[in-house]
């Protein structure tokens, strides 16, 4: 009888002590450990993840609160962490697929981030219903419509209007090099938002009435802006353009965008702009240009009805005082250059010294 209930106590006590991590196999090479008191999955090994041919966290009624993934991992599968409770999700660059749904019906996502720069196959609705989603970084396609939306960081695009999960694109999965939008469509808090570096065309619409976003700086390859494409963008302080080949800014493309205070340009040649392009804008803003184009510009339709132009346009990058480094809100718009953020205030460029 004694026996029996030490053997028991043993068995229980065994059964305790590793009761706390819960493993399995989630592809030919990839594996998974839960910790039961921390609600943490940590994924290891590589390959693609294949949760339709090994019993995984998806068959144990577990609920994750937080994830980690290999570099070496290639795929997630569809469905793999619908309904769980991630607060932030990062996935390496290494992933080239996301399958559907993967990380659907989420209120608690907060950020996601992939940190990939390039092509990588998603199906559609990877964060669909994810309401609450504040910050996205990564391809167009896998993001969709919320208004909780503050920063978005596209590494790479489908044409879309306004993040609603549309492609209109051929299987061949080539980049577009479009981004477009949908009349009042755009989430009503988004304060930043960076293009990607291969962007050549901003379409109608795209961010418009998206009254809290701050300023914005168009990718260098950029040769067309559509019409209304930053329409009563009220808080805007600045609009900068990276490249010189800006062809056209279409009518009402800046309209109502009252808080410019500056707009910088590379272009020695004006871009076509119309009637309405830059509608209750102030006309006595600075217009920083190239050198000796200052004539051109002054002579330009609707162009000419600026009188503050200066030259040359500035590129100086400065460090900011360490007094204002203190400050988690900058007064001045956010660029990305090179990975690393910098602060457009007053015409320069400035170095973070502090944590945004």
């Amino acid at each position: 009888m004694c026996r029996f209930v030490y053997i028991s106590l043993f068995c229980l006590l065994s059964i305790s002590l590793w009761a706390d991590t819960i493993t399995g196999a989630c592809g030919d090479s990839l594996y998974w450990s839960f910790d039961t008191e921390t609600r943490h999955l940590d994924i290891t090994g590589k390959g693609k993840m294949q949760l339709y041919k090994y019993p995984a966290w998806t068959n144990k009624n577990i609920t994750i609160a937080s994830v980690s993934f290999p570099d070496s991992i290639t795929s997630i599968d569809s469905y793999a962490f619908e309904e769980q409770q991630l607060t932030e999700v990062v996935v390496p660059a290494s992933v080239k697929k996301f399958g559907k749904d993967a990380f659907a019906q989420m209120p608690s996502l907060l950020r996601f981030e992939y940190e990939g720069e390039g092509y990588a196959e998603s199906e559609n609705g990877i964060l669909y219903n994810c309401y609450n989603l504040r910050y996205f970084k990564g391809i167009t396609r896998m993001i969709a419509y919320n208004d909780a939306l503050d920063t978005i960081i596209v590494t790479y695009g489908y044409a879309s209007a306004n993040f609603l999960n549309r492609s209109y694109i051929d299987d061949s999965r080539a980049y577009d090099k479009r981004l477009y939008g949908k009349y009042n469509a755009t989430p009503k808090r988004i304060k930043t938002y960076f293009f990607p570096d291969e962007l050549e065309e901003i379409g109608d619409f795209l961010l418009c009435y998206a009254a809290e976003l701050g300023g914005i700086t168009i990718p260098e390859k950029v040769r067309m802006i559509g019409p209304g494409a930053f329409l009563h963008c009220s808080s805007m302080d600045s609009l900068v353009f990276e490249g010189d080949g800006i062809q056209t800014i279409g009518d009402s493309a800046f309209s109502h965008c009252t808080a410019l205070s500056y707009i910088s340009l590379q272009d020695t040649i004006p871009p076509i702009i119309h009637e309405h392009t830059f509608d209750s804008v102030s006309r006595s803003i600075p217009i920083y240009i190239p050198s000796n184009s200052a004539q051109r510009y002054q002579s330009a339709p609707y162009w000419s009805e600026f009188f503050n132009f200066v030259e040359p346009a500035p590129t100086a990058v400065e460090n900011i005082p360490n007094q204002s480094a203190k400050n988690s809100d900058f007064n001045g718009k956010k660029v990305l250059k090179n990975n690393q953020v910098l602060i457009l205030h007053n015409g320069k460029e400035y170095t973070i010294m502090g944590q945004l």
